[in-house]
C-alpha cells in the first residue's frame, strides 16, 4: 500500500533518481537514446532540491509515495495550468513512478493526490500531456475513470 505525502527538500535526490529511472524506462523507443542516456540523477535532484526549499506556487502541489511507508516510488506535481496563477484549468505538470513500482497502484494513488489538490483548489478541469505514443501512461489514465480527451499526433 502506498503513503502518499507531500514532498520535502529531505526527498530531492530520491527524486532525482526516480525521475531520470521513469523517464530512460518509459520513453525507451520514444525519444532519442542518447537524450536519455545523458540524463543525470544528481543534475535532476539538484532542480528537486531547489524546488522544494522554495515555498509552493498558489495551488500547486507536490506529493511523493512511499511504498509501504519505506522507499520513495514515485512522485506527481500538480497546479494551474500553464503554471499562470488564474488559469480556469489545472494541470498535471509531472507524474513519475520508478518502474519497480509499476502496476503496483502508486500511479493512481499520486493521481488520486493531485486530483484531490486540483478539486480543493478550485479547478473542476485539469490537463496532463502526454508523448502521444506514451501507451502505458494513456492507459493508467483511462484506468483511473477520469476523462481521456484529445488526438495523438500521426
Amino acid at each position: 500500500m502506498a503513503l502518499v505525502r507531500e514532498s520535502t527538500p529531505d526527498d530531492a535526490s530520491t527524486l532525482g533518481a526516480v525521475h531520470v529511472r521513469a523517464w530512460q524506462v518509459a520513453y525507451r523507443k520514444l525519444m532519442p537514446d542518447s537524450y536519455l542516456d545523458q540524463l543525470s540523477a544528481a543534475e535532476r535532484a539538484e532542480m528537486w532540491r531547489d524546488r522544494l526549499k522554495r515555498a509552493p506556487r498558489p495551488k500547486v502541489g507536490r506529493f511523493v509515495a512511499e511504498n509501504d511507508g519505506k522507499r520513495l516510488a514515485g512522485f506527481i506535481m500538480v497546479g494551474p495550468a500553464g503554471g499562470e496563477e488564474h488559469s480556469a484549468h489545472g494541470e498535471v505538470y509531472a507524474l513519475n513512478v520508478d518502474p519497480d513500482h509499476w502496476g503496483r497502484g502508486i500511479g493512481q494513488a499520486l493521481l488520486d493526490a493531485g486530483t484531490r489538490h486540483l478539486g480543493g483548489a478550485g479547478f473542476d478541469e485539469a490537463v496532463l500531456w502526454l508523448h502521444p505514443r506514451n501507451e502505458r501512461a494513456q492507459e493508467v489514465l483511462r484506468g483511473s475513470g477520469l476523462a481521456v480527451r484529445g488526438r495523438a499526433a500521426a
